[in-house]
């Protein structure tokens, strides 16, 4: 009796998410460098210079691009978050899949480390 009582205070400790409340502003943080970095590159390659107005489509490519990696990535993390509150998954599950997640949209959007997002910004 008192190993099933133990095993299931194990289970509810790697499931509660305690007081941490909502994590979507991470991996909203992530989206925005991503998606930041994905319009810079795009906009620069469409011939975009510095102090030029930028027309409609330009207008338009640069907000989907700066906000989709925002939508998909805490979307993603409600979704995950939600099958840790009912049981389905572990806390170490939903970090380790969002920071995969992560790690694979930075490195697709071309940023490996920190010198990728200085050499953007000079």
């Amino acid at each position: 009796m008192a190993g099933g009582t133990r095993m299931t205070r194990e289970k509810n400790s790697q499931n509660d998410n305690g007081s941490r409340g909502d994590d979507s502003h991470i991996w909203g943080t992530v989206g925005v460098v991503v998606g930041g970095v994905l319009a810079f590159k795009v906009l620069s390659a469409m011939g975009v210079r510095e102090n030029e107005d930028l027309t409609l489509v330009e207008i338009t490519t640069a907000v989907a691009l700066l906000f989709g990696p925002v939508y998909v990535l805490t979307t993603a993390g409600k979704h995950l978050r939600k099958d840790v509150e009912v049981g389905k998954s572990t806390n170490a599950t939903y970090w380790t899949t969002m920071a995969g997640l992560s790690v694979s949209a930075l490195t697709l959007a071309g940023v490996t480390s920190i010198d990728d997002l200085i050499g953007l910004i000079k």
